[in-house]
C-alpha cells in the first residue's frame, strides 16, 4: 500500500488546479479568490482578464501572479510556487525525479542477492524515512525561499522512488510454496491499488500539500515497527545455506499453522543432506548454453516490462484526459477498482490450463484489441470510448499483474534480485516514455500511438512464444527446464509446514 501513496502523492500534491491571473493591485486589491464574489468582481474579471490565454491580461501583459480554484485538488505546491504557464515544466521535474529514484532497483535488487530480502527492505525504508523526516520538519518549521522549497521536494521525491516494492514482491511469494505464488504476489498488486484509493481519499480530507506529505511520513513510520516482524526469504536463506535460521523459521510457520514437527522434519532433514552431499560439476559448454539462456530471457523480459508499462500509462493518462469534468479523487478511485479486477483475473487465469505464459498472451491481445478501437469512435463515442479505456486498463493490469510473476519464476535463485531489478527498470522507461510522446505529438497524428502501440503489443506476443512455462514449477528451481528433485523437496517442505 505504502507504494500505491507514495506513487499518487505528486497526482494530488503538484496538481494543478484551475487558475486565471490576478487582477491588479489598484483595481481589486489583495484578490483571493478564483470565483467571482459578486456582480462587480465578475464584470472586473471579464474586463481585465484574457479569454483566450490564462497566463495574460486583456493587454497582452504576462502574468506573474495567479488565483487558483481548490474547490478539487485544495491547496497544491503547484499554487504556492506559480508552477503554472512558463514555469509549468518545473512541476514535472517532481514526477522525473520520482520516476530516476526508482531506477535505484537496478543497486538494491542484486544487494538483496547479497544480504537478503529481509535487511534490503528495512535498510531503503530506514532510509526513506529518515530523509523524509528531516525534510518535512524542514518545510514546517524553517522559513525558506520558494526555490529552497522546492529542491528539498526534489530531493524527498527522489528518495521516495526509492521503494523497496519489487524486493518486497520477491519476499512474499518466496514465503510461500509454488502453488501459491500466484496468492502472494497479487495480494501485494492488489495492495498497491488499496494505496491509491487511500491517497485519493486522504488527499480529499486532508486538501493540503505539506500534510497529505506529513501523512504519507506518518504511514512510513508505521511500516518500520512492522518489518521487525518480518520474516527472511525461506528460499534466500536455503540457496546461502543459512540452515539453522531456515529451520527456526520453518518451526515458526510450522507453530503458527498448527503443524506438527512430524509432518515435515524428515523432508527437511533429508533435503539439509541431500544439498549438502550433492557435488555440482557444470562442464564449460553447459555453463555458457545457461548463460546465453538466461540473456535471452532477459532481454525478453525488459522487452515485456517495457510495453506492459507503456500501454499502461497510455491509457490510463488518457482515461484522465478523457474525464476532465469528472470528480479527480472518484477518478482514481475507479481506476483503481479496474487494476484491482485486472489483478484477481490475472491471479485466476494463471491457475488453470493457460498457465503463466498463454494468460499473459491473452492479456496482450485483448489490450491490443482494446488499444486499436479507441482511434475510430474517441470523436464520435466518447462514453463508449471510456468503456473500451476501462476494459483496456483492465486488461493491461491483467498483463502485468501475470508479467509480474512469471519474470521471476524464469531466472535462477542466484540472480533473482539482479533480474527483477532490470525487469522493473526497463518497465519505468516505458512508463516515462509513454507521456512525452504524447506531448511531443501534435493532436492530428496522435492516432498513429495507438496504432503503434497495438502493434508493440503483437510484438510482445510473438516474443513470449519463446519462453518456457513455469506453472507447477518449484519457485526455487534454478533451472526452469530441468527438472531438479532436490529442488522440489523444497517446495515440498514450505508446503508442509503451511
Amino acid at each position: 500500500m505504502g507504494s500505491g501513496i507514495n506513487t499518487f502523492y505528486y497526482i494530488f500534491g503538484m496538481a494543478e488546479p484551475p487558475f486565471r491571473c490576478r487582477l491588479p493591485q489598484n483595481i481589486w486589491p489583495h484578490e483571493d479568490q478564483y470565483h467571482y464574489t459578486n456582480s462587480t468582481h465578475q464584470v472586473l474579471i471579464d474586463t481585465w482578464i484574457s479569454s483566450t490565454s490564462k497566463c495574460e491580461l486583456i493587454d497582452g501583459f504576462k502574468c506573474t501572479d495567479f488565483v487558483y480554484d481548490r474547490n478539487d485538488f485544495g491547496r497544491t505546491f503547484t499554487e504556492d510556487a506559480n508552477f503554472v504557464c512558463s514555469n509549468a515544466i518545473k512541476r514535472t521535474w517532481l514526477a522525473t525525479a520520482y520516476q530516476i529514484g526508482m531506477t535505484s532497483t537496478l543497486i538494491s535488487g542484486p544487494l538483496a542477492d547479497k544480504i537478503g530480502r529481509r535487511k534490503m527492505i528495512q535498510i531503503i525504508t530506514i532510509i526513506i524515512f529518515v530523509i523524509s523526516l528531516i525534510i518535512q520538519m524542514c518545510l514546517q518549521l524553517i522559513r525558506m525561499t520558494i526555490n529552497i522549497k522546492f529542491a528539498l521536494l526534489l530531493i524527498n521525491q527522489f528518495v521516495c522512488g526509492m521503494s523497496a516494492y519489487s524486493i518486497v514482491f520477491l519476499l512474499l511469494i518466496e514465503l510461500t510454496s509454488s502453488s501459491h505464488t500466484s496468492l502472494a504476489g497479487n495480494l501485494s498488486l492488489i495492495a498497491s491499488t488499496f494505496g491509491e484509493v487511500i491517497a485519493a481519499i486522504t488527499a480529499y480530507v486532508i486538501s493540503d500539500w505539506l500534510n497529505l506529505k506529513w501523512f504519507n511520513t506518518i504511514y512510513l513510520g508505521f511500516i518500520l515497527l512492522y518489518l521487525y516482524f518480518v520474516p527472511e526469504s525461506l528460499y534466500w536463506l536455503f540457496s546461502q545455506k543459512k540452515y539453522t535460521e531456515l529451520e527456526v523459521c520453518l518451526r515458526k510457520i510450522a507453530k503458527i499453522n498448527k503443524r506438527e514437527n512430524t509432518n515435515w522434519f524428515q523432508l527437511y532433514s533429508k533435503l539439509i543432506r541431500d544439498s549438502s552431499s550433492m557435488q555440482i560439476d557444470i562442464e564449460g559448454k553447459r555453463k555458457k548454453k545457461t548463460i546465453r539462456r538466461i540473456l535471452i530471457r532477459l532481454c525478453i523480459s525488459c522487452l515485456i516490462a517495457f510495453i506492459t508499462m507503456l500501454l499502461y500509462i497510455k491509457i490510463s493518462y488518457g482515461l484522465g484526459a478523457m474525464n476532465k469534468h469528472f470528480n479527480p479523487h472518484w477518478n482514481i478511485i475507479i481506476g483503481a477498482i479496474v487494476e484491482a479486477i485486472g489483478y484477481v483475473s490475472g491471479s485466476f487465469l494463471i491457475t488453470t490450463k493457460l498457465g503463466r505464459k498463454y494468460s499473459l498472451v491473452m492479456f496482450a491481445i485483448f489490450t491490443s484489441i482494446c488499444v486499436l478501437i479507441i482511434p475510430f469512435i474517441k470523436e464520435r463515442y466518447p462514453i463508449v470510448t471510456i468503456a473500451i479505456s476501462q476494459m483496456g486498463k483492465l486488461t493491461i493490469s491483467g498483463a502485468v499483474s501475470v508479467s509480474w510473476i512469471y519474470v521471476p519464476e524464469l531466472f535462477p535463485l542466484s540472480i533473482r534480485g539482479l533480474s527483477n531489478a532490470i525487469f522493473v527498470f526497463a518497465g519505468r522507461l516505458g512508463a516515462i516514455l509513454a507521456p512525452i510522446i504524447d506531448a511531443a505529438i501534435a493532436d492530428k497524428y496522435i492516432k498513429i500511438t495507438f496504432y503503434v502501440y497495438s502493434g508493440l503489443s503483437f510484438l510482445m506476443i510473438g516474443i513470449i512464444i519463446f519462453l518456457p512455462e513455469t506453472r507447477n514449477r518449484s519457485y526455487n528451481d534454478e533451472e526452469i527446464d530441468d527438472s531438479n528433485e532436490n529442488n522440489n523437496e523444497t517446495s515440498i517442505v514450505k508446503t508442509e509446514t503451511q
